[in-house]
């Protein structure tokens, strides 16, 4: 099966063996509920994966994990405490700053009949594991990235750090792989400003053109990371290896944004 293919359907499953374990506390949460509607744009499959989404979101965030921690689709798991293979379950998930083991799951097709419209509604119980070392004030805010976008548009958004100055690295998987859209020959590494909203791209020297690969619609995983100090990005960009860098830093040090884009 192509790895490719698997990295869209569940989100990232990581245990890290070569990085120290930050203290950790369980948190149980029962009956959070995602929900997304169905339309013209979005399929029936889609919009469940998308509920998932948001019910393993509110998840987190009934845990007290950090409004900043969001989801990050893909599907990666460790074999043997070294090496990383594709695995099938869809009974975790990762985020930085939480993991949401679910323990129960329940999908519907609800109708509204205000709206006139129909929704997937996936509601979970699950047990959310939570790193004790956070700096509550440090927070990534990403605004203006939409869940659809049609080939040839451009991808635009606005960003703002909290808490400290930061620098900052943009991380893209498609079906092709991975590569990392910020630093990049055109823009340098800078030291972003806190409280202080930056455009994405950062200068108008690039654009990040959105493509998809053949004719079916293409499903992008972004993931932004800040971080406190300047901390290269060295290798080759796979899930393995960005998640290898981003939790040999300490949960303290930085914050990150993750969003699943669809193109057609």
């Amino acid at each position: 099966m192509d790895r490719n293919y698997l990295i869209n359907i569940v989100f990232l499953i990581v245990t890290l063996s070569a990085v120290s374990l930050h203290a950790q506390e369980k948190v149980k949460v029962k009956g959070v509920q995602g929900r997304w509607l169905v339309s013209g744009d979005v399929t029936l499959k889609e919009a469940e994966e998308r509920a998932l989404l948001e019910a393993k979101k509110e998840a987190l965030s009934k845990a007290g994990v950090m409004e900043n921690v969001w989801s990050v689709f893909g599907q990666v798991t460790q074999e043997n405490g070294t090496e990383f293979q594709e695995a099938y379950s869809q009974m975790n998930v990762l985020a930085i700053g939480g993991m949401v083991n679910i323990t129960g799951k329940k999908v519907e097709e609800i109708w509204d009949e205000g709206s006139r419209s129909l929704y997937k509604v996936v509601t979970i119980d699950a047990t959310v594991q939570k790193e004790e070392k956070v700096d509550k004030a440090y927070a990534l805010e990403v605004k203006g990235i939409a869940t659809l976008y049609q080939a040839g548009d451009v991808l635009r958004a606005r960003l703002k750090v909290h808490g400290a100055d930061s620098y900052l690295k943009i991380f893209w998987f498609d079906s092709k792989g991975g590569s990392l859209l910020y630093p990049n020959n055109y823009e340098g590494n800078t030291l972003l400003k806190a409280g202080k909203e930056y455009p994405v791209p950062l200068t108008d020297k690039v654009n990040y053109l959105m493509e998809k690969q053949g004719k079916d619609s293409e499903k992008i995983n972004m993931m932004m990371v800040a971080t406190k100090e300047n901390i290269p990005f060295t290798g080759e960009v796979t899930y393995e290896n960005v998640l290898k860098w981003v939790y040999a830093i300490s949960n303290d040090r930085r914050c990150a944004f993750y969003d699943m884009i669809l193109i057609k």
